[in-house]
């Protein structure tokens, strides 16, 4: 199997709710799970809205730009830690959507 590093489709993201992600972090690397994608239309452009969660609650991924493997792509994600009702750590991720997914979001 080999990694694309391209912004990945709605699809294609949707598709891998569930399973685990691989957040790269500095030189460490945390696995989260993808709980929830939705497209977000801003302007001219899209971007996706995606929430995360699980890590370790002593070793949390600090806020900021990662490179995170989610399935087959590598995708940039700027990540923010918020604190679950539950207490547990969840994050909210931010990341570049592809072009055609314009379609998408005006429907």
């Amino acid at each position: 199997m080999s990694l694309i590093c391209a912004v990945p489709s709605y699809a294609e993201l949707s598709a891998s709710i569930g399973q685990d992600v691989i957040v790269i972090a500095g030189l460490s690397a945390t696995s989260l799970r993808l709980d929830k994608v939705l497209p977000v239309r801003r302007g001219g452009s899209v971007s996706f809205r995606a929430l995360l969660s699980g890590g370790d609650p002593a070793a949390p991924v600090s806020n900021g730009t990662h490179l995170t493997r989610v399935g087959d792509f590598l995708v940039r994600m700027r990540l923010v830690r918020v604190v679950a009702e539950d207490g547990s750590d969840a994050y909210e991720a931010h990341a570049q959507a592809h072009i055609d997914q314009l379609e998408l979001a005006a429907s």
